[in-house]
């Protein structure tokens, strides 16, 4: 056994140990609303924080320290005060999803033994709210400011009251960003999951929007345009026929219409997604997505590529 092998695996555990530990503390601050009293109330010491938030002082010292030390909050050493960023206040939703990772676990497990999925609305429902909290940061960030720019046809549409469909839109995270900045353009929002969508309208009229977007229950072969650009905002690879769901758009898309696909992006080598990110990212697929697409229709049963030269390969898929 190598000593330094054996230390730096120690230590790996002791981080990942670590992270897990924070998913039932993230939970109870977001039910307790702890997070929003900090904001509000910060800079404050642990009973001031406990006073303002109506729990018992000294879970209150222990949460803070605990998040402290996360880094999901801040701490004042001289002050001996704790207080949220303005980015800290944005970065919390993920533990949603995680949790519902560890509720739905027997349903996880026994399809491990079945091969059949676990259909999206049989999360638990913290699965939903975590999913459109943990991309929010990154749509808001990025989505008006740096992706769609790189599509200037697209901006143009928009920007001129052209439509635009987003499938798979969740709670209408990306389609409520779409509504605000181009406001001239005709927004709509599918997805098949329909406490999320009834979510999405109640999101909308609350920023001023419910006017603006139309939402409704479908599937990804289920809606009809025509529409000047369509949007799969990572989500085609929870589909069990993305081809499928692919081809549809085509057929719904105006004759200079405009498909956009944000996916997650990794290596096709395994040996290079053995990252941290990868980590994360085939942690949810293990437990979103492949288990979302095994209980979906699903186009082709399996596809494999049977032979390869050094200029084609041979693929047979199977029905």
């Amino acid at each position: 056994m190598d000593p330094k092998q054996l230390k730096a695996l120690q230590w790996k555990v002791f981080e990942n140990v670590a992270a897990a530990s924070l998913v039932p503390l993230m939970r109870i601050g977001d039910e307790l609303k702890l997070f929003s009293t900090l904001t509000a109330c910060g800079p404050a010491d642990s009973a001031t924080f406990a006073q303002a938030a109506g729990i018992h002082a000294r879970y209150a010292l222990e949460w803070l320290s605990a998040l402290a030390a996360a880094g999901y909050i801040s701490y004042d050493a001289e002050k001996n005060q704790f207080y949220m960023t303005e980015e800290q206040t944005l970065m919390i939703g993920a533990y949603d999803s995680l949790a519902a990772g560890v509720l739905d676990e027997p349903k996880i497990r026994a399809a491990f033994k079945t091969g059949e999925g676990v259909a999206w609305g049989e999360h638990h429902n913290c699965y939903f709210r975590g999913t459109a909290r943990f991309f929010k940061p990154t749509y808001k960030g990025n989505l008006i400011q740096r992706w769609l720019p790189k599509i200037p046809q697209l901006v143009s549409v928009l920007e001129s009251g052209g439509s635009f469909a987003d499938v798979g839109c969740g709670h209408g995270i990306s389609t409520m960003l779409i509504a605000e900045n181009y406001p001239k353009a005709q927004v709509f929002g599918f997805d098949f999951h329909g406490p999320s969508i009834e979510e999405a309208q109640n999101l909308a009229q609350q920023a001023g929007l419910g006017n603006r977007i139309t939402y409704s229950t479908k599937n990804a072969k289920e809606y009809q345009g025509p529409f000047d650009s369509i949007a799969f905002f990572d989500c085609l690879h929870d589909m069990g026929d993305p081809v499928g769901a692919a081809a549809h758009a085509y057929t719904q898309l105006k004759d200079d219409g405009i498909l956009v696909l944000i996916e997650p992006f990794a290596s096709e080598n395994l040996k290079d997604n053995l990252t941290v990110v990868g980590q994360m990212f085939y942690c949810a697929s293990t437990t979103g997505c492949v288990p979302a697409s095994l209980a979906q229709e699903v186009g082709f049963k399996s596809v494999e590529i049977v032979t390869t030269t050094a200029t084609n390969m041979v693929l047979c898929a199977k029905k």
